[in-house]
């Protein structure tokens, strides 16, 4: 069940908004940890909403896993989204052009995720293994973000 769906692109877009004070090689390798985290989290929204929209039906099953899946996750989610926010905050030079960018590139993680999930849509046939899966995988530790991504995981978090 471990497939990308997700390109850098949209952590990517700002990525580059990174404070200067690191290492070139300590913010390139923070860029693309955080960048994993963060689309994982993505991969799972879009999985979820294709799921919902292939198969109406099991709704409530597909809101449950993701429920089980997000309670477990919660610390992480918060954490990834207030990353998110604080590097734009820091490439921003007062609150309105925050607000803009922050806007701007939460349109555009929006924007990228739906073009996911459309393009999940037209393989019917894949699209339905997948979210057979879905729940089940959802509910078991391996879906746990620090399991499929435990390098990614460590290096964000590690002790600065």
């Amino acid at each position: 069940m471990k497939h990308r769906l997700y390109s850098l692109a949209a952590f990517a877009g700002f990525c580059f908004l990174l404070p200067v004070g690191l290492a070139a090689a300590q913010e390139r390798n923070y860029r693309a940890d955080l960048a994993t985290l963060y689309n994982e989290y993505q991969r799972v929204l879009t999985l979820r909403d294709a799921c919902v929209a292939h198969q109406p039906d099991k709704r409530t099953d597909f809101q449950g896993a993701y429920q089980d899946w997000m309670n477990r996750h919660v610390r992480i989610v918060d954490d990834l989204d207030n990353r998110f926010a604080a590097i734009i905050k820091r490439a921003s030079k007062d609150q309105a052009e925050y607000s803009k960018n922050y806007g701007k590139y939460q349109s555009e993680v929006l924007q990228l995720r739906e073009e996911s999930k459309k393009a999940m849509l037209a393989n019917k046939d894949k699209l339905t293994k997948e979210c057979n899966e879905f729940p089940a995988w959802l509910r078991h530790p391996k879906s746990d973000i620090p399991a499929l991504h435990p390098a990614e995981f460590k290096s964000v978090y590690r002790i600065r």
